[in-house]
């Protein structure tokens, strides 16, 4: 009986870790090219996030844009400790420009999340 009771204990500690990986963002590292700048397609699976993320440096402000063929949830944010900064945020949208000028050198991330039946497609362009 006790290994029963274990079992069913150790297939919950899974089925929550798995479900727990399963809405995790897709993230893909800012690369920036010899002109300083970064653009991808990302395709946003329905009830999934997907974002872009890097280091940006104060000295050098990223431009942004980013155009979706569907409405898509959109942050711009970074971690302090368990705390999420939003610089940005708008919800349902298929397009947005903007300037990111950060007081600090942190780990900054563009987030798309897709509430729609359907996939996505979104590109974003950066430019510092």
């Amino acid at each position: 009986m006790k290994n029963t009771f274990r079992l069913v204990q150790l297939s919950a500690v899974i089925a929550a870790v798995l479900a727990a990986a399963s809405t995790q963002a897709a993230m893909t590292d800012i690369r920036w090219s010899p002109s300083d700048t970064f653009d991808s397609i990302l395709i946003v699976a329905p009830g999934k996030s997907a974002e872009v993320c890097g280091e940006i440096d104060p000295r050098y402000p990223v431009q942004w844009k980013y155009a979706a063929d569907g409405p898509l949830n959109f942050n711009i944010h970074r971690h302090s400790g368990d705390t999420v900064i939003h610089a940005n945020k708008s919800m349902m949208t298929r397009e947005e420009r903007g300037t990111l000028s950060p007081t600090f050198k942190f780990e900054w991330c563009w987030m798309w999340t897709n509430e729609s039946a359907t996939d996505v497609s979104v590109r974003v362009d950066l430019k510092r």
